[in-house]
């Protein structure tokens, strides 16, 4: 379907703004309940907070300090389905906790913790937390500090490209009689007599005014902005916070544990998260006020970041020069006053603008986690059509994934990179299997089959966002000319346009990606 017919056609049940996370699960919920729905993406699938995240699938183990035992018991049921219904996607990770003179709770406070977090999971689909004493601690992580004294092991999960679960789920919407369009900016939400009608959509030049009886506003970041695009309250609702991480080669001793940790400096919460032959370091939480669109990492993140590693591993002597590259994202968050940025609650709240004198038919979601993508889709399309119910679904997504892997004859590296693929990595090995990208350990089909097959309208949409070529350590820029060749003959671009999208994916690499000696101050 076309945006055209959706226009001439009639009402929506639902319109979504924002392909995020949220965005795409609700437009899933609503699908599989039967009720008409189109979802509409400024830009790409998972463009924004989902594909600049942590990638991690957790708990929420700091939430416990703060008494939000329920946003924590929800999080780790989340975490349980998705390692039982999408393992390719979703693998359980190992923590070490070291106890270091800064670390901010003593250790009786932090097995507490650990077994309160324990308990809550009911034990599903991770083992339960362990002590280590100094010599088990040195054993599994021998770079930590000399003066660490024990510590713990505990699981979470790791996701390994949020961005692809985000796309799974707007294709399955799409399966179920969803109208799903990314690169397709709403220019305005159309309002009559005090209730939303419908919505104004800019794709390839053109505007489109889509009839809707309901729209949801998912845009994430830019919540505050897209209402402002209607009839609607000027009040603020975001209170955004903003992460910045660095990406480093993983240092020889540095095995398959992730470090959870506090800074030293302020006492955040700080990562070290092994992405096969690299080291994903962060986070930094401060509040941000600038431009969704304007936010990229800066010379004085990596400082920040850099100086935390080298404080964690001492012996490894991190130089800047390793930093292969960087990213920043933002946390739509509820608006609060006051108090540190990591205190603000990471639940979801769903608005309902007619209660706050705005047009009936309107609905914002600020807040939320990647984890909890799916009661919060719940609690929206329950709100607007309570009687709409959908079958439990608990099965995996894509049975004999593995299975296909194995007998693929592929070498080792590359069927580790293909399971992002899940459902579809029949078909992306089908497709083709040249190596495209050794760094990524990317093959052709995986370009044929998104071009083919995957909603793409952009280079950066293959690299960034459905191969994950750009996450590794050429950023994807030693095979980009040639995968704009490949995936050209399937979307028709010419030598001209061809030139047009590596230029692009060239300078989004730059902003959103940028290496160490090209960042802002």
């Amino acid at each position: 379907m076309r945006l055209s017919k959706l226009a001439a056609g009639p009402p929506l049940d639902l319109a979504i703004i924002g392909g995020g996370i949220n965005g795409c699960g609700i437009a899933e919920e609503a699908a599989a309940r039967g009720l008409r729905v189109a979802l509409f993406e400024a830009d790409d699938f998972g463009f924004g907070t989902t594909w600049r995240s942590t990638k991690l699938i957790h708990g929420g183990l700091r939430y416990l300090e703060h008494g939000d035992v329920r946003l924590v018991f929800e999080s780790l049921r989340e975490r349980a389905w998705l390692l039982k219904t999408r393992p390719y996607l979703v693998k359980p990770q190992r923590f070490v906790l070291p106890i270091l003179p800064w670390t901010r709770r003593p250790a009786w406070q932090l097995r507490l913790g650990l077994a309160a977090y324990d308990l809550l999971s009911l034990y599903r689909g991770v083992p339960k937390h362990s002590r280590l004493d100094d010599s088990r601690l040195h054993n599994l992580a021998p770079y930590l500090p000399a003066e660490t004294r024990g510590g713990f092991t505990f699981y979470d999960a790791r996701v390994i490209a949020p961005e692809r679960l985000a796309l799974e789920l707007a294709l399955e919407a799409r399966a179920q009689g969803a109208f799903i369009a990314n690169h397709a900016r709403v220019t305005r939400i159309a309002v009559d007599s005090g209730k939303v009608n419908g919505l104004e959509v800019e794709h390839g030049g053109t505007l489109h005014l889509i009839p809707a009886n309901a729209v949801v506003n998912a845009a994430g970041p830019w919540v505050d902005a897209v209402n402002a695009l209607g009839d609607l309250p000027s009040t603020q609702l975001l209170g955004v916070t903003r992460g910045a991480h660095i990406v480093i080669p993983r240092p020889d001793g540095f095995d398959r544990d992730a470090i959870f940790s506090t800074a030293r400096e302020d006492g955040r919460v700080f990562f070290m998260v092994p992405q096969e032959d690299l080291l994903l370091i962060g986070t930094t939480d401060d509040r941000y006020d600038g431009a969704p669109a304007d936010i990229r990492p800066t010379s004085a993140d990596i400082d920040y970041l850099l100086a935390e590693a080298r404080n964690l591993m001492p012996g490894t002597g991190l130089r800047r020069d390793q930093v292969l590259y960087a990213y920043a994202g933002l946390r739509p968050l509820q608006k609060v006053s006051g108090g540190p940025e990591a205190a603000i609650s990471r639940r979801h709240e769903v608005i309902e603008h007619t209660r706050r004198g705005g047009a009936a038919g309107m609905y914002s979601v600020v807040g939320g986690k990647l984890s909890t993508f799916r009661p919060l889709a719940g609690e929206v399309v329950g709100r607007l059509h309570p009687a709409q119910k959908r079958a439990p679904r608990e099965e995996p997504i894509a049975p004999g994934w593995a299975d296909t892997l194995r007998a693929s004859g592929l070498p080792l590296p590359v069927k580790q990179h293909l399971r992002i693929h899940g459902p579809a990595i029949a078909d992306v090995i089908a497709a083709g299997r040249e190596i495209i990208c050794g760094h990524a350990h990317a093959i052709s089909g995986e370009v044929l089959h998104a071009a083919r097959a995957e909603q793409v309208e952009t280079l950066s949409d293959i690299m960034l966002r459905r191969t994950g070529i750009s996450w590794s350590s050429c950023r994807g820029l030693c095979c980009h000319e040639a995968v704009a060749r490949l995936a050209g003959e399937v979307l028709g671009w010419d030598a001209a346009a061809r030139e047009a999208q590596v230029r692009a994916f060239e300078a989004d690499v730059a902003y959103h990606l940028p290496a160490e000696d090209m960042l802002v101050p």
